[in-house]
């Protein structure tokens, strides 16, 4: 569902050998390009605490729908812009439509799991968006060759547009919306889910908005830590993503479809790494605090490996461990991250402003990694390597801060629960 992500970096090569590329038929330049991507995170960031509340003052079924089916209208509205205004216009608005969408999806799931039940989940939910990039590169090859009157990036967006509309739609009618409203669930089986929360997860009795709770989360440390780290993970890790099919192509050693086509094992390199680590973290009770610090570091030395090696093919394979690594810090943090938040507002809060830092992947990272320091990214590299340092020292930071980066004990254990137990591998 995460494709219309990604297809605005496909769509900057797409037929670029012919001009037929958007850059080269609207006229942008490097800068130009960098806004035209940039634009979109900041509707997105501003508006993902209101929009992730919104889906508890309506309902989980109706506000991701509401927010699937109007990007994917806007999405298609992009095949039929002309100028930089226009894509400017449409890329803003297709971030005010999609605001919210990740934390909501984090939100709903702290309704239904505890934090130590989480990890498994968040990831293959992440992982799916990761395969997004896998399709969306797959795609956007296969369109290029339908280049023509109708330019192959237009295709493209037009074509992305339709699934989001069509799985917004299911989504109104399929998704249940809290355990006390599941029609598949029998009232025992109600009360026994209820009961495996912890006394402070969110919940559909609770009201949306309580000061309290926001005045707490605040003067939490925590919420300040967690908030470096995402910011830090998101320009230094995560940046290259929004960029990548054109740091391959500027490799030298492929042509621009096959550079989409290239972007691809990256992502399955992700899905594969993050299913694996959040097995392990939910099931083997892995640390995620010294999990993501190894990832981090291992991120770290793939930058140093980008800016020393000069072999074309080494650089590719340390992309793609790179952008493995990177994409699977956020989702193996989450269940932590909601674990810190006390209450429905202040979880509400913590997961929307916690996600919304995280746009600034998508506001600087195209700036960090801007074509004019291809094709060796030298400095981009070097500025990622640093914030990536930071954001192994606000990992070590909160995890002190919440005791739990040297705890070895089950992380189930940990929070009181709710009366009423099942068995938590019906889970």
């Amino acid at each position: 569902m995460r494709i219309d992500i990604n297809n605005v970096a496909n769509a900057a090569i797409m037929n670029s050998e012919r001009k037929h590329d958007i850059k080269s038929q609207l006229k942008l330049s490097p800068s130009q390009w960098s806004w035209a991507i940039a634009c979109f995170f900041y509707p997105y960031a501003f508006l993902e605490p209101a929009s992730t509340l919104l889906m508890k003052k309506t309902t989980p079924s109706f506000w991701l729908s509401r927010i699937m089916v109007t990007w994917g209208i806007i999405v298609a509205c992009l095949g039929a812009v002309q100028n930089y205004s226009g894509l400017i216009s449409v890329r803003v608005l297709l971030g005010a439509a999609e605001a919210g969408y990740y934390p909501c999806v984090i939100y709903y799931l702290a309704f239904w799991f505890r934090p130590d039940q989480m990890a498994r989940r968040v990831a293959a939910f992440y992982s799916f968006g990761q395969v997004s990039g896998f399709v969306g590169g797959f795609l956007a090859f296969a369109i290029s060759f339908a280049d023509g009157r109708l330019a192959g990036w237009r295709w493209l967006f037009i074509i992305e547009g339709i699934p989001a509309v069509l799985m917004g739609i299911a989504t109104l009618w399929v998704l249940p919306d809290y355990p006390q409203t599941a029609r598949f669930l029998d009232d025992e089986e109600k009360s026994a889910t209820l009961g495996l929360l912890s006394e402070h997860a969110p919940s559909k009795e609770a009201k949306t908005w309580d000061w309290h709770q926001v005045v707490a989360l605040f003067k939490d440390p925590t919420f300040w830590t967690w908030t470096l780290v995402w910011f830090f993970h998101a320009v230094g890790g995560f940046g290259l993503s929004y960029v990548l099919p054109t740091v391959i192509f500027q490799l030298g050693f492929t042509t621009s479809a096959l550079s989409n086509v290239l972007s691809m094992p990256p992502s399955l390199c992700t899905f594969i790494v993050l299913n694996t680590l959040g097995w392990l973290v939910q099931s083997k009770n892995f640390n995620p605090f010294r999990v993501a610090i190894i990832l981090e570091t291992i991120n770290i030395i793939c930058c140093v490996l980008l800016l020393t090696v000069k072999v074309p093919v080494v650089k590719y394979l340390a992309l793609c461990v790179a952008t493995s690594t990177a994409g699977s810090v956020y989702p193996i943090l989450w269940p932590s991250r909601v674990k810190a938040s006390r209450g429905t507002t202040a979880a509400g809060v913590a997961i929307g402003l916690t996600n919304a830092t995280a746009q600034f992947a998508g506001i600087l990272g195209p700036t960090v990694f801007s074509t004019i320091y291809g094709p060796t990214y030298r400095v981009s590299f070097i500025v990622c390597s640093a914030l990536l340092a930071g954001a192994i020292l606000s990992i070590a930071a909160t995890g002190l801060l919440m005791g739990e980066l040297f705890d070895t004990k089950t992380r189930g254990t940990k929070e009181p629960e709710r009366e009423h137990q099942i068995d938590e591998k019906d889970l």
